[in-house]
């Protein structure tokens, strides 16, 4: 059974529980509503504009003298309307997200929350903090005008979805963990996080411990004495200094097989290019602009190429994991943590690929690693880095 998430207004939200009592609105922001309000009104003035035949009346005469007449493909009739249509869905859109609102109370012991939809009363209701289960952080992916983002959010979560109160909402994930952990500490709530395998629940009072120093209190060190027989797509490197596991393969996911079709055809019309150089010289104005053009088109060739074979691999050193990629015989580091500041690592999923990935959770943000291997490789590489981390 899915399960059920409440529905957040905001991108940009913060309780301040420092101060109670204290109070926030979960509402879009103006910010973004008179945007779409001034593009949606100019779209459905250009489409009257348009039905009006103001820019087709001079166009008209072109044509009639014209020897051929091409009949376009949608007549300007549809695609006036077209834009009125989509310009009044664009205002009407905004106009709703501003009727629509949350507000938000909190008195240090009693939440009251007000919610005003598009149609009917404001309905109202309060909630003791006790009945709340913990604080939850998790991750939306959303459209953001012609933009995709992630949506930080981190609620104090409820049996029942509709009393869920937002906390924290954000498209910036820069300190998202450390703020979750602040959240869960301050309210004496334990973190609840969705992972590969299942509902993770940690006590509050636990959150300022390290990984290592957690899983040795916890008893939950001798889970991770062992390593299961490392995968075959794997490569182990031990030298005195670090250890090294480098990944053998590069790893694919439809994404992936989509821009390898794109490069090929784009590499097709490079070297057709290259092919008819001698005729498509004399038909430029400049050999050095042409030169320069193709001379850039060649490396971003190789550039795509290189970061879609790309692999990955880890360097573990006595006080920090070092995440690399591997280009050929060139690299790029793509991550560093700290050891003692290592929070937790665990598989997540990641709503803008709908795949799982190995996070590194530190007290500064998280570092991310293999968003593209299999799950199994990927909790085999958990299993290892724990292991490496309680030596």
């Amino acid at each position: 059974m899915k399960q059920k998430f409440p529905k957040h207004l905001s991108y940009n939200y913060k309780l301040n529980i420092d101060n109670v009592p204290t109070k926030a609105n979960d509402r879009l922001s103006l910010r973004v509503i008179v945007p779409a309000l001034l593009v949606g009104l100019l779209m459905m003035l250009l489409g009257v504009f348009e039905l009006n035949n103001a820019l087709y009346t001079g166009a008209e005469t072109i044509y009639k003298s014209a020897r051929v007449i091409h009949q376009p493909l949608v007549g300007h009739l549809v695609a006036d309307y077209a834009f009125i249509l989509i310009g009044l869905g664009i205002i009407a859109g905004a106009v709703i997200a501003h009727i629509r609102y949350k507000k938000i109370y909190f008195n240090g012991r009693i939440f009251d929350v007000d919610f005003k939809g598009v149609f009917g009363e404001v309905e109202m209701f309060s909630e003791n903090l006790r009945n709340y289960r913990g604080v939850r952080m998790r991750i939306e992916f959303c459209q953001f005008g012609i933009l995709t983002k992630n949506k930080y959010i981190i609620e104090l979560e409820h049996i029942d979805p509709d009393k869920t109160i937002p906390l924290y909402i954000s498209t910036n994930s820069i300190g998202i963990f450390d703020i979750w952990h602040y959240y869960a500490k301050r309210l004496e709530k334990p973190t609840i996080m969705d992972t590969d395998e299942g509902l993770k629940v940690v006590d509050s009072w636990d959150l300022n411990k390290s990984l290592k120093n957690y899983l040795v209190t916890s008893g939950k060190a001798s889970d991770y004495a062992l390593v299961p027989p490392m995968p075959k797509v794997f490569k182990y490197i031990q030298r005195s200094d670090k250890t090294v596991l480098v990944s053998k393969k590069s790893f694919w996911d439809a994404i992936s097989s989509i821009a390898a079709m794109w490069l090929c055809v784009y590499a097709l019309a490079l070297f057709l290019v290259f092919y008819n150089y001698a005729r498509i010289v004399p038909t430029v104005s400049s050999v050095w602009l042409l030169n320069g053009g193709l001379t850039l088109a060649t490396l971003l060739l190789i550039v795509c190429v290189l970061w879609l074979f790309r692999k990955e691999k880890i360097v573990i050193k006595e006080k920090r994991i070092i995440l690399i990629y591997k280009f050929l015989l060139l690299s790029r580091k793509n991550g560093e943590v700290d050891i003692d500041a290592l929070k937790d690592i665990e598989v997540l999923h990641s709503p803008v690929t709908n795949r799982y990935y190995l996070a590194l959770i530190s007290q500064y943000g998280v570092a991310s690693f293999g968003a593209k291997m299999p799950l199994d490789n990927l909790r085999w590489v958990k299993k290892f880095l724990i292991h490496e981390v309680l030596k």
